[in-house]
């Protein structure tokens, strides 16, 4: 299974390597730069991963992703930025992941991007909680209810 990804990045040199470091993980990968494309782009490719390089673009430039909640609904988000002051990408709806690396960590990015791709499915993930007792509650509420009681917070 090959794993695709869209890149926008305003740096040549910054775009082609994530593009690189993501080809030799797998990845197909797609790079622009055009931020003002980006409706079309996602709506045509509908990609699982979507990367932000935040170097190179102005502030204002970067909002035109939060008008972009539709298309990119169901769909993982990955930033890239220089530090966290630089970090002020939201997305109504869509879960960001950050990736805050200087200088650039490509390795690390790699792995992340690979990490929300893989991501176990919610019903796999039930099988993590804790066991409930015959009541329906688990142990951690049984305990919580206990306690509250104890101290008199009921």
């Amino acid at each position: 299974m090959s794993l695709s990804a869209v890149i926008f990045s305003a740096d040549d040199i910054r775009g082609a390597l994530l593009r690189k470091t993501l080809e030799k993980n797998g990845f197909e990968v797609s790079l622009y730069k055009n931020i003002h494309a980006a409706g079309d782009i996602l709506k045509a490719k509908s990609p699982p991963l979507v990367i932000i390089d935040k170097e190179g673009y102005f502030p204002g430039e970067l909002e035109y992703f939060s008008s972009l909640s539709g298309p990119l609904a169901g769909t993982s988000v990955l930033v890239v930025a220089n530090s966290a002051q630089d970090a002020s990408i939201s997305l109504k709806g869509v879960p960001v992941e950050w990736c805050l690396s200087n200088p650039l960590d490509l390795p690390f990015i790699a792995s992340k991007a690979k990490e929300l791709l893989t991501v176990k499915p919610e019903s796999n993930l039930k099988a993590l909680l804790p066991a409930t007792d015959e009541s329906g509650s688990s142990e951690d509420e049984t305990l919580a209810k206990d306690l509250m009681g104890f101290l008199g917070l009921k």
